[in-house]
């Protein structure tokens, strides 16, 4: 399938869309120098495919940039920020400035793809915005799925829990792509195959594993200030969506 992939971020969940599920990503839009840099340099090693990089969305699509993407796009993808609705973030929810669900709705409308795959972080469904979302994919003509699924559940050793949703128009039905299958079994497993490599991920005994212990007993750890790039690294990882686990839900939720 065709992607059109919306605060892209640093390409986590596009290795996951790509190399799992084997779909082709034609646009990124994404607000932050250093992620763009990112899939830049990602596209020029092989690991994304060569698309257009677009900057802030709200610029996407008030140039008319989106509409060049309706007819071709079979699923946005889209991980609007979360900070308005996040635990550890502001949580004005939809008061906040940071709240970019009115300009990812509005460029669904444009593009009108088959199916809208989200991500958000698990808090959202605690505010009655979440209603919001919904109403609006319904008054555009989608039905909705969604779940919450966390990296611990496939065996990561961090929790990261985060709520997924899958839109699909009313008139289409889905046909099957990628090489994902989950475990019938109760224990959440799951398997995916990249080219030569398979991979097996079980989840850990206890959720979200054991976090790192101090370098040695007594010792705290420290920021290296100098070393380049460590803030915007740390970020993109933090907002950053784990391949494996989006591939995974989207496996769970497509019609």
């Amino acid at each position: 399938m065709r992607e059109l992939s919306l605060f892209s971020g640093a390409g986590g969940g596009l290795l996951g869309t790509h190399h799992l599920l084997g779909w082709q990503t034609i646009g990124f839009v994404e607000y932050d120098d250093y992620c763009q840099r990112v899939i830049a340099q990602r596209i020029k090693d092989g690991l994304l495919d060569e698309a257009p990089i677009f900057g802030d969305i709200r610029t996407f699509t008030d140039s008319g940039c989106a509409e060049l993407y309706r007819g071709v796009t079979d699923v946005i993808t889209a991980g609007f920020p979360c900070q308005p609705f996040s635990f550890v973030g502001s949580r004005e929810g939809e008061k906040s400035v940071s709240n970019l669900w009115p300009e990812t709705i509005s460029t669904i409308r444009i593009v009108r793809p088959t199916y809208c795959f989200l991500e958000n972080t698990a808090n959202l469904l605690n505010y009655q915005y979440f209603g919001t979302i919904l109403s609006d994919l319904a008054k555009s003509g989608y039905n909705v799925r969604w779940r919450l699924l966390s990296a611990a559940e496939l065996g990561a050793p961090n929790i990261r829990n985060r709520a997924w949703l899958v839109a699909y128009a009313n008139s289409k039905r889905f046909q099957t792509c990628g090489n994902v299958r989950i475990s019938k079994s109760k224990r959440v497993a799951c398997w995916w195959s990249s080219k030569e490599y398979i991979y097996k991920i079980k989840k850990y005994s206890s959720s979200g594993g054991r976090y790192p212990k101090s370098a040695k007993p007594g010792m705290d750890r420290i920021l290296l200030n100098d070393v380049p790039h460590r803030v915007d690294r740390l970020k993109a990882i933090g907002n950053g969506q784990v391949p494996q686990v989006a591939a995974t839900a989207w496996e769970i939720l497509k019609p």
